[in-house]
């Protein structure tokens, strides 16, 4: 028969330390895949989003394009304004300090 290895504050501590990260790992990965689970029966369709790290596709797997034919207008001023610049053009129309 073998001695038994004595107990020590570090051995006890390093024990505790990696029942408490197990156990919340474990914790975690029940917990998403119960949200998962959740969703794929909510939503037995859904597509993921696609990431392109290269920035040519959009997140629905479209490639991007410059949008620079269609005009909106602007119900503030009545201008017709870029739809790549529209959102600049609101900020400045409706903030404070806008020339118009």
């Amino acid at each position: 028969m073998t001695d038994p290895v004595p107990e020590t504050v570090e051995t006890l501590s390093s024990g505790i330390y990696s029942n408490l990260i197990t156990s919340i790992i474990q914790d975690i990965v029940a917990r998403e895949t119960a949200k998962q689970r959740l969703l794929n029966s909510r939503y037995p369709n859904l597509i993921p989003y696609v990431r392109d790290d290269t920035g040519q596709i959009d997140i629905n797997g479209n490639p991007k394009t410059q949008e620079s034919s269609k005009y909106f207008t602007c119900k503030n001023c009545g201008r017709e304004i870029s739809a790549n610049r529209f959102a600049a053009h609101l900020e400045r129309c409706l903030g404070r300090g806008g020339r118009r």
